[in-house]
């Protein structure tokens, strides 16, 4: 009898937060004909009544007016499930069905109308990689542990590190680092990892919190601070990774008839990004493109040989 009185008492709970909210209420009559359908006797009128003041005793906000029954408080509003699951779904690289998962558990907060509302504002974008939320647990438990990780890097090469802090910048993840016995702090772009493995060797370098937000401070979001100039690059490369990866790496990018057009900071980092793409892409502003040639010839003098 007391396991019946229990799973009453959860059904009650869970019939609740999913059918009623502030404009949805629901009768005695519907919690007894959903506890019947789950396979429990149809409790009374005043077994429903005593259940309902047990949850309320705790810590439950159940009301009640002359239209029913209704859950008054939950977890989270509807506005804040809203700036979660859009904050979810703008995730770079992550699969798809993670992120359906975590959209349902966040579902188990608000009621079916709730939910409906919510479907039709939520969008999808481009999602890839399977094992990326098992790779951001472990580098967390390494962040937690203060243990060295063993990370794969697109070129393939294996490094060991002591990752110390996550960071989200621009819809990525960004881990700060330092090698052994080494207090500088280096980062890398979380979804660039190959795979990664923890060890057991326990970081010796303490690194103040200070020094990190510094760095941060440096790192995050390096050409979309200052003065914000518009940029047109055109693409001389079709293959569609081009295209996915200047998405990416300019996440405000607008395509248009002439290629992508960006607003950034026009700096040595924007022009460093620029390198990695080779002939792929041209600037199309000859004013831009100019000092462009500089940095470039900039770099070059480095190299030449002292007369």
């Amino acid at each position: 009898m007391e396991n019946n009185n229990r799973k009453r008492l959860l059904l009650i709970l869970e019939f609740l937060k999913k059918n009623s909210d502030a404009d949805n209420r629901v009768s005695r009559e519907d919690i007894s004909s959903y506890l019947e359908n789950e396979g429990l006797n149809p409790p009374n009128r005043k077994t429903i009544y005593e259940d309902i003041k047990l949850l309320n005793s705790m810590g439950y906000d159940i009301e009640y007016d002359d239209k029913g029954y209704y859950l008054l408080e939950a977890p989270f509003s509807l506005s804040e499930i809203k700036i979660i699951q859009d904050s979810l779904n703008s995730l770079k690289n992550f699969d798809i069905d993670l992120l359906h998962n975590l959209n349902d558990k966040l579902y188990s907060f608000i009621s079916y109308n709730e939910e409906m509302i919510l479907d039709k504002l939520s969008y999808q974008s481009k999602h890839k990689d399977k094992k990326l939320l098992q790779r951001l647990d472990l580098i967390l438990e390494a962040i937690n542990s203060k243990v060295a990780i063993i990370i794969k890097r697109k070129n393939n090469n294996k490094e060991k590190i002591y990752p110390i802090f996550l960071h989200r910048s621009n819809d990525y993840y960004y881990f700060y680092y330092h090698y052994e016995n080494n207090d500088s702090i280096y980062h890398y772009r979380f979804d660039n990892i190959l795979d990664l493995s923890l060890t057991d060797e326990v970081d010796s370098i303490s690194i103040s919190k200070n020094l990190i937000l510094e760095n941060i401070e440096a790192s995050s979001n390096s050409f979309y601070k200052g003065k914000s100039e518009s940029v047109t690059l055109l693409v001389k490369d079709e293959k569609e990774y081009i295209h996915e990866r200047l998405i990416d790496d300019f996440p405000n990018a607008i395509k248009t008839k002439d290629g992508y057009s960006i607003k950034v900071n026009i700096n040595n980092i924007f022009f460093s990004k620029l390198v990695s793409y080779g002939k792929s892409i041209v600037i199309k502003e000859k004013d831009i493109t100019k000092r462009y040639q500089n940095f470039l010839y900039d770099i070059l003098n480095n190299y030449l040989p002292e007369k």
